[in-house]
């Protein structure tokens, strides 16, 4: 192995960033480096160098996840790229044995990603967490099922403003779903309209607030592309975020965006497969449903994840149940596992008693946020059933009542 991983020199950082989207085929303005920067430790960004010269790239940011009934400290690596000229060699290995180590060494129970592809990181253990559902709907055919009349208004927010307002929504929703990222203000202004242009030249960001008598109860933030044809107006519409912390709000802030003039199609990416949008359209085909993969996790320590996540969907579970747990990867993790439930809140510890499920991390992790049955997975042969009937007690402690849902990508 002629390359070395280390830890990003701060005054390599910019390069660092730039070698990365060169593995994406992109290139990153100078503004977006800057906000990047703000968020991150640039001790936590590691490159792999050939003579000096990254020839990998990949990092971290600490950041808190929401889990069922609470949250947790988790590694989100981003930014993993190998250059074309040195791919096959290790270099995506080393760089996340280092990461996830120091994900370890910092007491982050968890790390998670978005995956360029998925097949690349279930080897490191990392298991499908949340699914994303993308739309790309008919706007003229999504009619609701039924004629609600109208509640609340709507604002336009000026660029640059408006965190003060939508933050609290998106808390409100963040302590009801698991999936969700903590954002401080370095991170919100990632997400809302900023008061220039984007530097790439994509279409300027909206923000939409919609107001009740009790205040703001959803936002969205979106982007409109004008078009046309020989049939008249032919616009899309990109929904980046819709938020809504009241069934009220959630509907009408999706009638908003399907009702902007001279639009025809909306698109929209990073739904949960049960977001209510799909249930409230008389049509749903034409909504364009795809589903994908959303959010990979990856535990790191069994104990502390699996005792910093309430159990049933009610959160007020009780039960007892032991899993032999396979982990080549993170080996401390290895081994046999009993947790003891009561009021929703689990006892973890290590146990010589027999098992009752066989799972190995990738399971588990998709098992962890509460999307996944084990009886599912069982059904594809990844979760073995050593006792009978224990799919069934697995099934009454991990899924939560809401499916887990992550809508920002990093």
């Amino acid at each position: 192995m002629s390359f070395e991983i280390l830890p990003c020199p701060p005054d390599r950082f910019a390069e660092l960033l730039l070698t990365s989207e060169i593995g994406f085929g992109e290139d990153l303005p100078d503004d977006q480096i800057e906000r990047v920067r703000k968020l991150s430790d640039p001790a936590r960004f590691v490159g792999a160098l050939d003579g000096g010269r990254f020839v990998g790239t990949g990092g971290v940011f600490g950041i808190s996840l929401s889990v069922p009934g609470g949250e947790l400290a988790t590694g989100a690596i981003t930014f993993i790229a190998v250059l074309p000229s040195h791919r096959r060699r290790g270099i995506l290995r080393g760089m996340m044995r280092s990461m996830i180590d120091d994900c370890h060494a910092r007491n982050e129970p968890l790390a998670m990603l978005w995956a360029s592809e998925g097949t690349i990181y279930q080897r490191f253990g990392f298991g499908l967490g949340t699914w994303s559902v993308n739309l790309e709907a008919e706007t003229a055919a999504s009619r609701y099922t039924s004629d609600w009349p109208a509640e609340g208004t709507f604002r336009l927010i000026p660029a640059g403003e408006g965190m003060d307002l939508v933050a609290p929504v998106y808390d409100a929703v963040r302590s009801r779903r698991a999936g969700f990222l903590s954002r401080t203000p370095d991170w919100w202004a990632g997400q809302l309209p900023r008061a220039d242009k984007d530097a790439r030249g994509g279409e300027v960001k909206r923000l939409v607030v919609y107001e009740t008598d009790s205040g703001v109860e959803g936002y969205a933030v979106y982007k409109t592309k004008s078009d046309w044809n020989a049939r008249g107006p032919h616009g899309i519409l990109t929904v980046n975020e819709a938020v809504g912390s009241t069934p009220r709000a959630t509907r009408e802030i999706w009638r908003f965006l399907l009702d902007v003039d001279l639009m025809r199609v909306l698109k929209a990416w990073r739904l949960p497969p049960d977001h209510p949008l799909l249930s409230l359209v008389a049509e749903p085909r034409r909504l364009g449903v795809g589903i994908g993969d959303g959010l990979w996790v990856r535990i790191l320590d069994v104990g502390s994840a699996l005792e910093g996540r309430t159990y049933g969907l009610d959160g007020r579970a009780r039960g007892r149940i032991t899993l032999e747990l396979a982990d080549e990867y993170c080996p401390w993790n290895a081994g046999r596992w009993l947790l003891e439930i009561d009021d929703g809140h689990a006892s973890v510890r290590r146990t010589d008693a027999d098992a009752d499920l066989a799972l190995g991390a990738n399971e588990l992790a998709s098992l962890f946020l509460g999307g996944f049955t084990a009886t599912a997975l069982a059904a594809s042969g990844r979760v073995g059933e050593l006792r009978s009937g224990a799919l069934g007690v697995a099934d009454t402690l991990f899924p939560t009542a809401l499916q887990p849902w992550c809508p920002q990508e990093f």
